[in-house]
């Protein structure tokens, strides 16, 4: 397994698992900028429907003051077209044909019935925007989503850093005191190998004044 040295700590860490922590926080960054898009997209959709709708709502508002202005001046107009007196023989003209007119009433005049296309877009402009709402709200549920789990990655990562540095740092310390025995010990040889050499370098000196010749004075005494 490939191990690194951590630049702030110089621990050893895991490469391959670092890695894959750090790729995928990108991804999960990458995800939440995209997402954050798509409700910045939505939310501005939701305005333009909002205003359209409110633009909608004004008109069809126009469309009926000028319906009602527009009946209310018919009915003003036959009001006054309708003579106010009537001569002797009009009036017996009337009477004269008043059976005529019993015998076929005048049909009634249907009501008029005016289908606004402004109620349908109404309709079709609030099913959009609560398509866009709905829409919106799954992208900042799925945004809080990735942060959380980012956020988790990120503890998950500098909690496994924290604990190979702790092992990194307990493993120097035996290391240094291993070091340090070992250090002693090569002292203490080093002492004895030095008293031992100038115990053989006696010992060479005697040997050296036992093997040397005996002067011949000295055998004549003898």
């Amino acid at each position: 397994m490939q191990r690194g040295s951590c630049l702030s700590c110089g621990a050893n860490l895991d490469m391959g698992e670092a890695e894959e922590a750090q790729k995928r926080i990108k991804e999960l960054e990458s995800q939440v900028e995209l997402l954050t898009e798509k409700a910045t997209a939505a939310v501005d959709k939701c305005a333009d429907y909002e205003d359209q709708l409110r633009g909608f709502k004004t008109q069809n508002g126009l469309l009926r003051t000028d319906t009602q202005d527009s009946l209310q001046y018919n009915r003003t107009s036959n009001e006054e077209a309708r003579p106010t007196t009537a001569n002797s023989a009009s009036a017996a003209r009337q009477s004269r044909f008043s059976f005529l007119r019993r015998g076929s009433p005048n049909p009634p005049i249907p009501p008029t019935t005016s289908h606004s296309p402004s109620h349908t877009a109404d309709s079709e402009l609030l099913e959009q925007l609560e398509k866009e709402r709905a829409l919106r709200a799954k992208a900042e549920e799925k945004a809080r989503m990735v942060d959380s789990e980012i956020e988790e990655l990120s503890v998950q990562l500098f909690s496994q850093a924290n604990e190979m540095v702790a092992q990194e740092r307990k493993a120097r310390a035996k290391l240094e005191a291993r070091v340090e025995v070992l250090e002693k010990k090569d002292k203490d040889k080093m002492a004895r190998l030095e008293r031992l050499e100038k115990a053989v370098s006696r010992i060479d000196r005697v040997k050296a004044l036992l093997a040397a010749p005996v002067p011949a004075a000295i055998h004549r005494k003898i």
